[in-house]
């Protein structure tokens, strides 16, 4: 009998370690779940490590995926009965919006359509933001990363479009402005200890009147900041139940983060699609999905896209939701 060439147990060698890959594959994609587990603890060693690392579950589901197939190769066909574990990430991810199941008549649920976009400080062209709101008309959007420059040349485009606005913007990454169709009321701002802004606003939506929160808290780079970011979405959610709410922006969190999995009620569900929204390099294949429509439970949510390239390192999000009547909450 020939003993194996040497290509043929560096295969074996290989395909044995795809085997053993598939055990921190696996325990990546688990992360949701632990983070989830201990919530109080969270911003704090190594749970907050724990919460940077579940960002990427759907990286984790494709290397599960090609692990899968190479622990296979060779005739191991029983290894493909794994494959499905790849769809994890979509049963640990935050609660989404129930979607509308009476968009044929509009008219018996007041509409708002909302966009989000993070158009990158160094960004001073609002052309190709300006194209796509043109092509798919919103009622009013949340700009992050919004500099002077961008303001005075998006202000200047927008004047009757969209009349009403709240504007911050700045030369950190951490301007923001809100644009609108409809006039906006009792607008206030929400300063962190380290300047990052939440700028609130009210609007009547056909006689019933939504809160608009346009958010961008600091990547969770760290423990404080980490629990910065979560400690603004909890104070939104806690808000969200005496009137309709929205909050949208760069949350600079995923559905598989403590931010969105510790909106317990859940007060503030996820509008928005799994699919990656940063960085926008490749068409986002190898990214995440972090720019967020989140709404209270008074919405059913309607349609959701992800926008096209707009000069940014994210792509925008476009969200339309309907508003149940009270009756119907």
């Amino acid at each position: 009998m020939n003993a194996p060439s040497a290509g043929a147990r560096t295969l074996r060698r290989n395909l044995g370690l795809a085997r053993w890959l598939l055990i921190p594959c696996a325990c990546a994609m688990l992360l949701p779940l632990l983070v989830r587990a201990f919530p109080q603890r969270a911003s704090h060693g190594l749970i907050w490590t724990f919460d940077l690392a579940a960002h990427w579950q759907m990286i984790y589901a494709l290397c599960w995926l090609l692990l899968c197939l190479l622990s296979a190769a060779g005739h191991h066909r029983r290894w493909t009965w794994l494959a499905p574990f790849a769809l994890t990430p979509m049963l640990t991810a935050s609660p989404r919006l129930p979607e509308s199941t009476d968009t044929a008549r509009p008219s018996a649920h007041p509409a708002l359509t909302i966009a989000a976009a993070n158009v990158f400080v160094g960004n001073h062209d609002p052309t190709p933001l300006l194209a796509w709101l043109r092509a798919t008309p919103v009622d009013m959007f949340v700009v992050s990363e919004l500099s002077p420059a961008y303001a005075d040349a998006l202000t200047q485009a927008t004047r009757e479009d969209y009349p009403y606005r709240v504007l911050f913007p700045d030369a950190s990454p951490f301007g923001i402005g809100l644009y609108s169709r409809i006039p906006l009321d009792a607008v206030r701002r929400i300063d962190t200890d380290g300047g990052v802004r939440t700028l609130i606003a009210e609007a009547d939506v056909k006689g019933r009147t939504v809160r608009i929160a346009a958010a961008h808290p600091m990547p969770p780079a760290t423990p404080h900041w980490h629990a910065e970011r979560d400690a603004i979405l909890q104070r939104l959610a806690r808000e969200a139940d005496d009137m309709p709410t929205i909050v949208a922006g760069d949350l600079n969190a995923t559905a598989w983060s403590t931010a969105l999995l510790n909106l317990r009620d859940p007060a503030l569900l996820r509008t928005t699609h799994l699919i990656p929204t940063w960085p926008s390099r490749w068409r986002g294949v190898l990214g995440i999905p972090i720019d967020h429509v989140l709404a209270s439970a008074h919405w059913r949510r309607a349609q959701t896209e992800i926008g096209p390239q707009i000069g940014s390192d994210h792509f925008p999000v476009r969200v339309s939701l309907h508003l149940l009547r009270p009756s119907m909450r």
